[in-house]
């Protein structure tokens, strides 16, 4: 394959979320039926459904997980759940399943929002930086500018500091110094220093300056670092402050907002919790190797002098028509988008804030409050419960087990919804489209954007089903492809370096043999449900009119060769199963024919067919969708995603690393480098071939499918340093 060829799925899409109000009557906001008696027209009855594992199920017993036996720090290996000798696959997971793809199905309101109340933060590129001043806070609302200069300090390629050399010392962070300062075709330069109370003479030459000022050091928190800052005031300058484009209280609540979202985007123990490669405690700002969470951490995510905005911080402001309309830690800083992910969603999808504006799903499954809502009623119980669920075979039939240590899993991604380009629609009223491809990353979450909607997980089609989960042999499994897929659910044998270097016939990353990867980013299984393991429960619902069953009956009868997800490790492929109705347990009677019974006392409920009322439920749903053009677009988006492509891969996004051969697919990388896919895709590339600023594909008609990027090229090496004047 060639450069921007090779196209992937991303794990998970979205099924889109529409504005509610345009929606068929039955399916918008009301108040649920009464529960002291039966509707003569609605059905009650029992469904039973069998549920055949597709590809492997993972039912795992966290009650009984252990370490392993080499001992990792906080790793886990889980062993399947059994009950009376057989997988046990709990009622509630069934129906959380059932749950999630009703309320797609049916454009209800969510049952569960992650709130996300506060702005997301971004990177700002290297271009944000020309409007960026230093600036010393003289007093509150009184900034003063400052000058610029260029401090060499770190070798490029290791990132080791170049000081002590000779009597100089490295300058520490606010330390005053006495500098010789020289123009250069990238702007000013620190040619030599002393310290301010230093009684070492300073020479200028033609066009240099001697100047006194403050060292800015942030450590060497960048990849290729050379360079820290050496702020100060050109000599006999006026000292009028800056005007403020903005209240001073709005900025510094602003200064405060983004510093929280510094630090929140760092556990505790990433920043203060790091060890050196030789095992000895490394300080937040120390730098012990290479690539993320290795560099020194900047001050302003563990300094408390370099978090607050008081008298004497220096910092960056950012500049408009003169004023002052930002201020930053950083020249190259994060920034907060002007809107929460919160204000995008619609009220009309929010969960239901109250007991008369209940959207389906809430009035089958059930509804809870929102907390501290103080509403009254504050609950409603569902119409639908989902029985015991059995398995047909006993665990020695059922499950594939896996010796020892078990099989370390690959690692899944945290959800990263400040990734816009993946999680926004263009607008509220048609989430069905992504944000335009090429958007700048600044213009993401914006005023009018909306949500995409659900996020599902595509079923992995066209696997070789009998390679593909198969881990046996002397193979790094990870790297073998199984035709022309990688085992994207088992982590990758460790890398023998940090270089990512191929194998001889460049097919693959070395990795080296039985070197098995577990740590605190993965887990390890003993074992999975076989795929064509059959299990079998009962839907048992109360009350449901037609168009409310008739989505469940959907539900339980997609087509041929589409497939529910359940389970964990969904992203990874597992848990595809296939819903179907028994219609030997099927028993459906409306609640006219209830009523009549229990007047008698007497005999038994009249014969039905349970599977032909269940049919008509189903015609009456789809009529209805039909008339939708929103319900319509969501039934293709689900058929899609249940559907799978057969033509492309599965997996996270990741780069194809230089020199691999063409045509041979590009392996996951086993140094767990998926950011630089992500890097790749906000530069600004002009070669004709490749676009980036890609947003996550929609679902409808034949989207394009996002392409796998080169890797970056490695860098040159650093230019050897000139030595300081004396």
């Amino acid at each position: 394959m060639t450069t921007g060829e090779e196209g992937f799925l991303n794990p998970y899409t979205f099924i889109p979320a529409f504005p509610r109000d345009t929606l068929p009557e039955p399916f918008l906001d009301a108040a649920p039926p009464p529960r002291d008696r039966l509707r003569a027209g609605c059905l009650t009855g029992g469904i039973a459904v069998t549920l055949t594992v597709e590809t492997p199920l993972l039912l795992l017993d966290t009650t009984r997980a252990l370490p392993p036996s080499t001992e990792e720090k906080d790793h886990l290996v889980y062993p399947v759940r059994l009950r009376d000798g057989r997988p046990h696959l709990p009622a509630t997971t069934v129906k959380g399943m059932l749950r999630a793809a009703y309320e797609a199905a049916t454009n209800s309101r969510f049952g569960v929002f992650d709130a996300y109340d506060t702005p997301f933060g971004f990177r700002r590129g290297a271009e944000y930086a020309l409007g960026m001043v230093p600036v010393y806070v003289a007093g509150e609302g009184v900034l003063v500018r400052l000058q610029s200069a260029l401090f060499e300090m770190y070798d490029k390629k290791s990132g080791e500091n170049l000081y002590p050399d000779g009597d100089l010392h490295a300058p520490r962070h606010m330390e005053r110094l006495r500098a010789v300062i020289s123009k250069t075709k990238n702007g000013e330069k620190v040619i030599d220093f002393a310290p301010a109370d230093s009684t070492v003479a300073l020479v200028a030459e033609r066009g240099e300056k001697v100047v006194t000022g403050i060292a800015y050091i942030t450590g060497p928190n960048i990849e290729g670092k050379k360079y820290e800052r050496f702020l100060y005031r050109t000599p006999g300058e006026k000292s009028s402050p800056l005007p403020l484009a903005r209240e001073w209280k709005a900025l510094v609540e602003d200064w405060d907002l983004l510093i929280q979202n510094y630090r929140d985007a760092h556990a505790d123990e990433d920043l203060l919790q790091r060890r050196t490669p030789d095992g000895q405690p490394a300080g937040p700002g120390e730098r012990i190797g290479e690539g993320p969470g290795q560099l020194a951490w900047s001050p302003h995510l563990h300094d408390e002098n370099h978090m607050r905005l008081g008298r004497s911080a220096i910092c960056y402001a950012r500049l408009v028509d003169g004023g002052v309309d930002r201020l930053y830690p950083v020249l190259i800083p994060r920034d907060l988008y002007p809107v929460a992910p919160s204000t995008l969603l619609g009220e009309d999808l929010a969960p239901a804030p109250r007991y008369e504006c209940l959207s389906p799903a809430d009035r089958v499954f059930g509804w809870v409050a929102p907390k501290g809502s103080g509403v009254r009623p504050s609950a409603y119980r569902g119409r639908l419960r989902v029985g015991p669920v059995t398995c047909d075979d006993v665990a020695a039939d059922a499950v594939a087990r896996f010796e020892g240590d078990g099989l370390p899993l690959a690692i899944l991604s945290r959800p990263k919804p400040q990734q816009g380009r993946f999680y926004l629609a263009e607008s509220r009223q048609r989430p069905q489209r992504p944000v335009r491809d090429g958007t700048p990353k600044e213009e993401l979450y914006a005023e009018g954007r909306g949500l995409r909607g659900r996020k599902v997980y595509w079923h992995h089609a066209g696997l070789d089903a009998g390679k593909h989960w198969n881990v046996a042999g002397p193979e790094d499994p990870a790297q073998a492809p199984a035709g022309d897929r990688h085992r994207e659910y088992t982590r990758s044998w460790r890398s023998p370096g940090d270089s990512g270097e191929l194998t001889r016939d460049r097919r693959r990353y070395k990795t080296v043999p039985d070197a098995e990867q577990r740590d605190t980013q993965n887990r390890s299984i003993n074992g999975w449900v076989r795929p064509g393991t059959v299990f079998r429960f009962t839907v048992e619902v109360r009350d449901l009119d037609e168009h409310e069953l008739g989505a469940l009956a959907w539900l339980l009868s997609l087509p041929e060769g589409h497939f529910h997800r359940l389970g964990l490790g969904r992203p990874l492929g597992f848990g595809s199963v296939r819903l179907a109705v028994d219609p030997d347990g099927t028993q459906l009677h409306t609640g006219a024919e209830y009523a009549a019974y229990y007047r008698t006392l007497t005999g038994d409920l009249p014969a039905t067919d349970g599977a032909k009322v269940l049919e008509k439920a189903r015609q009456v749903f789809e009529e209805k969708v039909a008339s939708s053009p929103a319900l319509s677009t969501i039934r293709d988006a689900m058929l899609t995603v249940s559907r799978g492509d057969p033509a492309l891969p599965v997996h996270y996004p990741r780069t194809r690393p230089n020199g691999l051969l063409p045509g041979a697919p590009t392996p996951p990388d086993p140094r767990g480098r998926n950011f630089e896919w992500f890097t790749a895709n906000e530069q600004d590339d002009k070669s004709p071939k490749i676009r980036t600023k890609r947003s996550l594909p929609g679902l409808e008609g034949t989207p394009s499918p996002l392409r796998i990027y080169p890797q970056k090229a490695p860098s040159e090496p650093p230019r050897r340093k000139g030595g300081t004047k004396r």
